[in-house]
């Protein structure tokens, strides 16, 4: 099945997925899915969003390279799987930015 590329946006208190790729200043992952994948995606998205860990904290402890690799551990089971799936269908530039964050293997 064909793949299309769509945009994981995680704000404050929400996340989506678009096809639409927003300015550079907003946190966005990159995918490469079927819709069959997209719907897996927003699964897992519901999931993270509906366990007490909210997005934003999830974004502070992605995104601050200070932070210890325990915090990152202390991420739960849902998101990490999240971040994996998005790793795995990640384009290139996730691919890139999730390792660097050390967030490409759990």
């Amino acid at each position: 099945m064909e793949r299309n590329t769509y945009y994981i946006q995680m704000h404050p208190n929400m996340m989506r997925i678009t096809n639409v790729k927003l300015d550079d200043n907003t946190i966005q992952y990159g995918v490469r899915a079927t819709p069959e994948e997209k719907l897996e995606l927003e699964k897992r998205m519901d999931e993270v969003q509906r366990d007490d860990a909210s997005p934003s904290l999830l974004l502070e402890r992605v995104h601050d390279e200070y932070l210890e690799e325990d915090a990152k551990a202390g991420l739960n089971m849902e998101t990490k799987q999240l971040f994996q799936k998005i790793y795995e269908l990640g384009t290139p530039e996730t691919k890139k930015f999730l390792e660097e964050q050390g967030m490409a293997t759990f």
